[in-house]
């Protein structure tokens, strides 16, 4: 299992029966989390339909959907978690408040929210996926006319860094804050640009990218404090009452 707090499984324990992945991508964390905990009732979200093709394959047990928007096709408290990993940034800013409540109001009350996001720390220009806005013309080089990007007709946008006090707003008054932890510092956004030339050729398990990626889930397995590149925050749904 996850050796490190950062990872978002980390925080799903043996009371949990049902976990949404919000913005699964191509399900690595779902399958991971399918072989730890064969009785967990899984699903997943995302925007980009080749990331959802590529998850169903993963994980042929999960309920994955495609969205275009914040609403989530879900009943009311369907969910006993919630994993939002690196998503947040990818979400328009006029919609983040929307994805958020929406989340809310799919997991069940005590349920928990795993976020995890960019932090705005010491290394936070390194961003590798704001490449494409400060340097355009070597960006296009690199990803070959945006192949990393296929699939999201609305453009990428710029990856915010967010604080503990910004996700905090955005989460609103329906949570109880539980706990804050954060990792990484300089080699995990070192790792993602040093990671591009894989995903420019479609090379997912070429054995260089897998050996970039553990040093990236080492470096954020650090705790740099608020210099850390990551922040992750723990929020449990409060019973309409107390919101």
């Amino acid at each position: 299992m996850p050796n490190s707090p950062m990872d978002g499984a980390w925080w799903v324990d043996s009371a949990t029966q049902s976990l949404l992945d919000y913005g699964c991508n191509v399900g690595e964390s779902l399958a991971d989390l399918a072989a730890h905990f064969p009785s967990l009732r899984l699903a997943g979200v995302d925007i980009n339909p080749l990331a959802v093709a590529r998850a169903r394959q993963a994980v042929p047990g999960a309920d994955i959907r495609l969205i275009d928007g914040p609403r989530l096709p879900f009943a009311d408290e369907a969910f006993d978690a919630i994993t939002c990993i690196e998503v947040l940034e990818h979400v328009p800013v006029a919609d983040r408040a929307s994805a958020i409540a929406e989340m809310r109001r799919v997991l069940k009350v005590g349920g928990r929210l795993i976020l995890r996001c960019p932090h705005a720390g010491a290394f936070s220009f390194l961003d590798p996926d704001n490449l494409r806005f400060r340097f355009p013309r070597l960006y296009g080089r690199l990803i070959g006319g945006g192949r990393r990007d296929a699939a999201y007709a609305d453009g990428v946008k710029w990856h915010d860094h967010f604080r503990e006090t910004d996700l905090l707003s955005l989460a609103g008054a329906g949570f109880a804050h539980e706990t804050t932890r954060y990792g990484g510092l300089f080699l995990f956004p070192l790792g993602g640009w040093l990671a591009w030339p894989f995903y420019r050729t479609s090379r997912y398990d070429h054995p260089a990218l897998r050996a970039i990626q553990r040093v990236m889930n080492w470096d954020i397995a650090r705790a740099y404090g608020r210099a850390s590149y990551c922040i992750l925050i723990i929020l449990r749904k409060l019973p309409p009452a107390s919101a």
